[in-house]
């Protein structure tokens, strides 16, 4: 495995929290601090909260671990990570050692947050305690610096005793590589090698001097969690588009997008949570087999991973969206999206008592399909997309809306066709066929009713009462 795809595998696995520390030390984790027993399968990943552990032993004063398994791995593939008592045990099971999507491999981190930056410069080497291996495993390590430089190492096969990684020894994958003096960020990753099963037990993990605190590097251009909710698209690409909305417990992103393939229309669902700029959304999935209206059916929902995004926020009203897909048939790309209602960054976001209603929105009796609002940076302006299905088909239905009290009324609800995925997309090829009208009469910010009034004779009228999916507390 080349150090591109051990970087690649630390970005997917890590969720790294911003949260500020001061700690001088050689130390980096002693692994006292408990986590785990976890243990994950393809397509399972472990809760968020379980991934973070605040305690002053690790550099930093917070860690981030977790295990992950390629989730085209074969059935029965496991990732089991404990850590505590001193160790780090990382282990990889697999039932068939000859397939070539068997990866697996546990991720660890350490950032500087909001506080002083890591200055390694008293120091040359990572030093690991490797107090067993077995089967064929490798080890990477990542350091990011204040100006996203990045250097990369790479153990092939690790061996027990004292491993050390001298900071020389560091390849440079982005610019000049990592200042020493300015790291924001320290990651590795273990994982197996092509084909092999095994374990690692490591000791304490520290370097060969001192690390003390930097600077506290000014974030002029701090990307507000608050500011980024909205409708985006790519100017060029207009007939496609993505709704991203922070829904009510502060911290998590909801994002859907709206694509075709070969003329037909697709969505994707995920969430994620900012760190530093940018939401790594995990696990978008895409689903078929439901019908429209009556009926719908939840047990006629087939739900697939369609791949991962990764959000980056250039500033509150343009970010720049990579799709890495796993599922066969689309290529990964990444697009320029810009907010389609731009807003004052540093203005806190949109504002309004509308504000709350905002988020994704379902039936619990329907689950499967679903709405997304928006409330633009305006406060004034709403767009709302629907999700649902026809004849065993994903389909989506748009549009903005205008408030009357407790009411929105989106009229000229439009339905598209025609496009294609990726490099093959023209917005010419786009065709818009107004469908009908979508009323949304809201009993609290958490619950509304939509009634549906629909124009074409393929899809029926009908109400629907519906229901946050994060609820919050409503003013």
């Amino acid at each position: 495995m080349d150090t591109r795809t051990i970087t690649r595998r630390l970005s997917l696995l890590l969720l790294l929290l911003s949260l500020g520390f001061n700690l001088n030390a050689d130390v980096i984790d002693p692994y006292t601090a408990a986590q785990g027993p976890f243990t994950v399968g393809p397509n399972e990943r472990i809760a968020e909260e379980d991934a973070v552990v605040l305690t002053s032993s690790v550099l930093g004063g917070f860690r981030v671990a977790a295990p992950g398994v390629e989730d085209d791995a074969a059935a029965g593939s496991t990732t089991t990570l404990v850590i505590g008592g001193g160790t780090y045990k990382c282990t990889v099971d697999f039932p068939n050692v000859d397939a070539v999507n068997n990866y697996g491999g546990c991720a660890g981190g350490y950032d500087r947050g909001d506080g002083p930056v890591f200055d390694l410069s008293g120091s040359t080497a990572f030093l690991f305690d490797v107090q067993s291996v077995e089967g064929g495993m490798s080890l990477g390590m990542t350091l990011t610096d204040t100006n996203e430089n990045i250097s990369v190492g790479l153990v092939q096969n690790v061996t027990p005793g004292q491993l050390s990684i001298a900071f020389v020894q560091l390849l440079s994958l982005t610019g000049p590589g990592a200042d020493l003096s300015t790291i924001d960020n320290i990651g590795y990753a273990i994982v197996n090698q092509e084909g092999e099963e095994g374990s690692v037990t490591l000791g304490e993990f520290s370097t060969d001097g001192p690390i003390v605190d930097g600077p506290v590097v000014p974030t002029d251009d701090e990307i507000v969690a608050e500011e980024l909710s909205g409708s985006y698209f790519d100017p060029t690409r207009d007939g496609e588009g993505c709704q991203n909305t922070l829904e009510r417990d502060g911290a998590s992103f909801v994002l859907s997008c709206y694509f075709y393939d070969q003329g037909e229309q697709f969505w994707v669902i995920g969430a994620g949570v900012l760190v530093n700029g940018q939401v790594i959304f995990s696990d978008m999935i895409i689903t078929s087999g439901a019908d429209y209206g009556s009926e719908f059916d939840p047990a006629d929902v087939v739900r697939a991973t369609w791949g991962s995004m990764i959000m980056t926020w250039a500033d509150c009203n343009n970010a720049e969206l990579e799709l890495i897909p796993v599922l066969a048939g689309y290529e990964q790309l990444t697009l320029e999206l810009t907010r389609i209602v731009p807003t004052v960054c540093g203005g806190g976001g949109p504002t309004g008592d509308a504000v709350p209603w905002m988020g994704a929105f379902f039936d619990p009796a329907r689950d499967g399909e679903g709405f997304h609002l928006a409330v633009e940076g305006d406060g004034s302006t709403f767009v709302m997309t629907w999700y649902t299905y026809l004849d065993g088909k994903q389909v989506w239905l748009i549009g903005s809306g205008v408030r009357d009290g407790s009411r929105l009324v989106f009229e000229n609800i439009v339905i598209t066709s025609g496009a294609k995925f990726g490099s093959e997309f023209d917005p010419a090829d786009v065709l818009r066929e107004v469908f009908g009208t979508i009323t949304a009469d809201f009993s609290d910010c958490n619950n509304f009713t939509a009634t549906v009034d629909a124009t074409l004779p393929e899809f029926s009228d009908i109400v629907l009462d519906v229901t946050k999916i994060v609820p919050g507390v409503c003013p």
